[in-house]
């Protein structure tokens, strides 16, 4: 899949890696940020049977420490009794809908997520399966829509991605362990680490796409009582608005900007939350969306995250390191990617920025590569409290000055409009018009027989309707009953 990320020269010749955290519903985009900080051991009182209510959860996107945060959108109302009617009753939490962006990607039924709430769970188990019908204008003979790893088929019923999972939050105000473990399949799980490379080609050993391509998350680490983060291990990337995992993401598609960065990271995260409202992050990984690292130096990535309420948020993430063979300091790469989100239950608006450059010591003269993009992501509610009706519109602009992300000096434009309905408390259906428009005059996506990626006859412009089914589940368990 040309264009599937950044185009990085190794000792191998790895090609690069295309790939909303992000805002879903409220980060589309589903590792979505909220404030997830320590409060005082004495005022946890994690025994105490968990409140429960009917008030809607809205799921914030990035928050001071990466971490979802699930707060009440409304006073607590009492439970009803349980009745014969309880199992026909649809929770107004499901994610993806809801919620924009979520380390967090499910809300369980009646079962509080606000860490800060007695009662806390910190156990949660759950997954999701992903179906869809494509339909492309350009009805590529590959079936592949070029540049993606998320949504990489087109034109038939695809079993786009399952994923299960099991993770351990932490408890606020104590010392906690953290564990994330995700197993994962279809083509958008391939897609994912189509290019990952296997460090000394044919003579490597125990690295490469086979290897990883049913990994999906695999981390463990602790929080301390004053909000210090340690995480090793495979673990989604921060960076853009948006995950891997569609259907916590407010549009269905994600933007060009989403398949520029990475979609994981594997090596060090170190945290520290100030205040509940700041932290600052350093990030020590293999490199630009790797598991085999494609050089023999680590990258580093700084970030910072500032949650003014659960409603609005910003964040600011530093990439330097070295992207190719050439590991000295003039040759690494510099990526800057700043955030904002404001969500509420019946409206969100976020925007982003990027911009980052390659100096191309492998080209004669040392060329810098660059890159520039921008989007902005908007949901609103349509209908219901229960089951509901939810529109996102998302226009986006991506300039890849000198094909470095995407193999093609061009500039990409493109525009999603996506209706979300909450079915049943764990199912989702989308219908998703998308537009997506490329400035190289020998065009960039396939169409018919034209499928070889710089040969005749691609197509400048798309238009593709996805029909799409998610279901997803989630329980929380763990907590101490009083």
């Amino acid at each position: 899949m040309a264009g599937h990320r950044r185009m990085s020269p190794t000792t191998s010749s790895f090609a690069s890696l295309v790939p909303l955290v992000a805002l879903v519903g409220a980060t589309p985009w589903a590792d979505a940020l909220g404030p997830w900080t320590p409060v005082p051991a004495e005022d946890v009182r994690v025994e105490a049977e968990p409140p429960q209510t009917d008030a809607p959860v809205v799921e914030s996107p990035k928050g001071a420490s990466g971490r979802p945060a699930v707060v009440p959108s409304a006073a607590p109302v009492p439970r009803k009794p349980a009745s014969d009617d309880d199992d026909e009753r649809v929770e107004p939490a499901l994610p993806g809908t809801d919620a924009a962006a979520v380390n967090n990607p499910a809300v369980a039924v009646g079962e509080p997520m606000d860490p800060h709430l007695p009662g806390f769970k910190p156990w949660e188990v759950g997954g999701f399966i992903d179906v869809n019908y494509a339909y492309n204008s350009n009805n590529p003979d590959n079936h592949v829509y070029r540049g993606t790893s998320v949504q990489p088929r087109t034109g038939e019923f695809t079993l786009n991605h399952a994923v299960a999972y099991i993770r351990r939050d932490p408890i606020p105000g104590h010392f906690s362990p953290l564990f994330e473990f995700a197993a994962q399949g279809g083509p958008a799980a391939e897609a994912l680490v189509a290019y990952e490379p296997n460090p000394g080609g044919a003579n490597g050993k125990f690295a490469g796409p086979e290897v990883w391509k049913h990994l999906s998350r695999a981390n463990i680490g602790f929080r301390t009582r004053h909000g210090t983060e340690m995480v090793v291990g495979l673990q989604l990337s921060p960076v853009g608005i948006g995950i891997h995992w569609s259907p916590y993401n407010w549009n269905y598609t994600v933007t060009w900007q989403l398949n520029s960065v990475p979609y994981y990271l594997s090596g060090l995260k170190l945290a520290q939350t100030f205040r509940d409202r700041h932290q600052v992050q350093l990030w020590v990984i293999n490199g630009w969306q790797l598991l085999a690292d494609n050089n023999k130096a680590p990258s580093v990535m700084l970030g910072y995250t500032f949650t003014a309420s659960e409603k609005f948020n910003l964040a600011e993430y530093v990439w330097i390191g070295p992207e190719q063979a050439d590991m000295r300091p003039r040759a690494w790469r510099l990526f800057s990617d700043s955030q904002a989100v404001y969500n509420t239950e019946r409206f969100g608006i976020g925007a982003l920025f990027d911009v980052g450059a390659d100096p191309r010591t492998d080209l004669p003269l040392s060329p810098w590569q660059m890159w520039m993009n921008g989007a902005v992501f908007s949901r609103w509610r349509v209908l219901g409290k229960v089951r509901t009706w939810d529109m996102a519109l998302r226009p986006e602009l991506f300039w890849d000055r000198d094909g470095r992300m995407f193999g093609v000096p061009q500039t990409l434009i493109s525009a999603a409009f996506t209706n979300n309905f909450r079915v049943f408390n764990n199912l989702l259906v989308r219908l998703e018009y998308r537009y997506d428009h490329s400035t190289s005059p020998n065009g960039f996506f396939y169409r018919g027989p034209a499928i070889v990626d710089g040969g005749p006859g691609l197509a400048r412009d798309q238009h593709t309707v996805f029909f799409a089914i998610a279901g997803v589940f989630a329980h929380r368990f763990g907590g101490k009953r009083g």
